[in-house]
């Protein structure tokens, strides 16, 4: 078994790493296998999660962080991996985000396409932005 992380958002985004079968602790903290910038990717503590080895499945566990991880935009405390099988996990809600695999050594997880996952949230920011800006320029003709 092989763990396959790929970096999709963050101070590391477009970076990929291998680990062989074991644990895997991430955060800021210099001493994780997986380490976020420790000025730039604040929404992820220092000890956030680690992905561990669980009676024969690999479990990704948050390890009480202050902002929480999340996958499909809910905060979960556990994730069960299946094998062959990518998960998005996201370290605090707007914090660095990683595409996990765990699978055979002598497998590979689907190569990342280029703008994989757009940010949502701030076209949504945007659109509110500018219908404020417009009930606000029509009021103001009146």
């Amino acid at each position: 078994m092989k763990i396959v992380v790929d970096h999709l958002l963050g101070s590391r985004r477009g970076q990929r790493q291998e680990f062989p079968a074991g644990r895997v602790t991430i955060g800021r903290h210099p001493k994780n296998d997986i380490v976020f910038d420790a000025h730039r990717d604040l929404d992820a503590s220092s000890r956030h999660a680690e992905l561990r080895e669980q009676q024969g499945k690999y479990v990704l566990c948050d390890v009480g962080s202050s902002n929480g991880t999340f996958v499909g935009g809910n905060r979960v405390s556990e994730v069960v991996m299946e094998t062959g099988q990518a998960v998005v996990v996201e370290f605090g809600a707007g914090g660095p985000q990683l595409r996990i695999w765990v699978g055979a050594d002598d497998a590979a997880p689907d190569p990342i396409r280029p703008g994989m996952r757009f940010p949502w949230r701030w076209l949504a920011v945007a659109v509110l932005v500018g219908v404020v800006t417009a009930l606000v320029l029509l009021r103001l003709a009146k």
